[in-house]
């Protein structure tokens, strides 16, 4: 039977605030520092983290679009094949 592994989860707040805790994958060294907003590009603050956008909202001619549209049709396809019956 595998052991299940417990890994330490970091509880100091000044830490969690000043690093990327777990950053560090090395045994020697230590995590990334956090650097101040105006140290980052300005894109980074536009990126969407929320849900993806409705099919209706996206441009048609869009590669996410279709790929979308892609998988809607595969996940329908795969829903009606196990209806059938053999």
């Amino acid at each position: 039977m595998i052991e299940k592994k417990v890994l330490p989860v970091e509880t100091d707040s000044e830490r969690l605030t000043n690093y990327v805790c777990g950053s560090n994958i090395y045994k020697t060294g230590e995590d990334v520092r956090l650097q101040p907003d105006s140290e980052y590009p300005d894109w980074l603050w536009s990126v969407r983290t929320g849900p993806p956008p409705p099919l209706e909202d996206l441009d048609q001619e869009s590669k996410e679009y279709w790929k979308r549209l892609r998988k809607i049709g595969l996940r329908r396809n795969n829903q009606l094949s196990k209806l059938k019956k053999f």
